[in-house]
């Protein structure tokens, strides 16, 4: 549905160079380049510098490239609906999101939405927070679950939670019977951390700072799985919000502990569209699951009032 002349923009956009995004489209450079120049007459201004190394976008360039993406996504939708009438046609759902959503919530919301219509399918990339909101914004997912400090720019905000921080451990651990933990009651007991750059360490080291606390760091690692086997097998204590380690403490191999530490609850959940794009209902309907189950996970948060009804340590 898009015209040709934005369709083959944004190939060259993606190729990052007209012959590779001649042979993409199975034309001739000449036929793309004619039709860029057609863009540039038509809006009195160049849209790519011409370097060596490739097309370089301008200013112009990117702020076309972003009407084209809103474009062609909505050209995807009405395409995904007009196929929905007719009951034919596979549709996917393209998601980026960090490891603490994308280990046990997307997969459980998943799984329910593909019991009631197995025609949905899913992309789901696991990032870094701002790698999400950069691939939401230019559209290539349709949905950024992720942590953050600060709400995300240049989205739409489709919902946002502030999340509490657990401390997660095994059931035999000698701290694991403790309705709620201070930071400072950690004291020499082993932990295993996330990496520099992770909202959950930031939001650590900016505790411990503030409360002049030293953790004996065992291990840091950039992976929850190491992070919850290093807890399982040898009484590290690790940190992440609790619908990370769903699975683990539903069998009762990990337990997790509010933390009552007021530097600790900072972070919020966003999840956010890509602006001004009109969203198909297929992920309207993802998005309202993701919602409820979140919802129902916090509905009664223990971590709240652990921390005005016990005192610090």
């Amino acid at each position: 549905m898009l015209n040709t002349a934005l369709r083959y923009f944004l190939e060259v956009v993606d190729s990052g160079s007209l012959t590779v995004a001649a042979q993409k489209l199975h034309v001739s450079p000449s036929a793309v380049s004619r039709m860029i120049r057609k863009l540039e007459e038509e809006h009195q201004t160049l849209l790519f510098e011409r370097h060596a190394r490739g097309m370089v976008l301008t200013e112009a360039g990117r702020l076309l490239k972003a009407y084209g993406r809103r474009a062609s996504l909505e050209a995807e939708r009405t395409r995904a609906e007009i196929r929905d009438l007719s009951h034919v046609g596979q549709r996917l759902i393209r998601i980026s999101a960090n490891q603490a959503f994308g280990r046990e919530l997307l997969p459980r919301v998943i799984g329910q939405f593909r019991d009631e219509d197995p025609s949905l399918k899913f992309e789901l990339n696991i990032l870094q927070s701002s790698e999400i909101n950069r691939r939401v914004r230019e559209g290539e997912d349709d949905i950024g679950v992720s942590y953050n400090l600060s709400p995300p720019q240049g989205v739409h905000i489709q919902y946002a939670r502030r999340m509490p921080v657990f401390a997660m451990m095994a059931p035999d651990h000698p701290l694991a019977g403790r309705p709620t933990l201070w930071m400072r009651e950690i004291g020499d007991h082993p932990v295993a951390l996330m990496g520099p750059g992770s909202t959950i360490r930031f939001i650590i080291d900016l505790c411990c700072m503030h409360a002049q606390i030293e953790l004996n760091i065992a291990l840091t690692c950039n992976n929850q799985s190491a992070i919850q086997t290093s807890c399982l097998r040898w009484g590290a204590i690790g940190f992440s919000g609790d619908l990370t380690v769903m699975t683990a403490t539903e069998r009762g191999e990990l337990v997790a502990i509010p933390m009552a530490d007021a530097e600790l609850h900072q972070r919020n959940v966003h999840i956010q569209t890509m602006a001004e794009r009109q969203l198909p209902a297929s992920v309207s309907r993802f998005v309202e699951s993701m919602v409820l189950h979140m919802d129902a996970a916090y509905t009664s948060p223990t971590w709240q009032p652990a921390r005005t009804q016990n005192g610090a340590p």
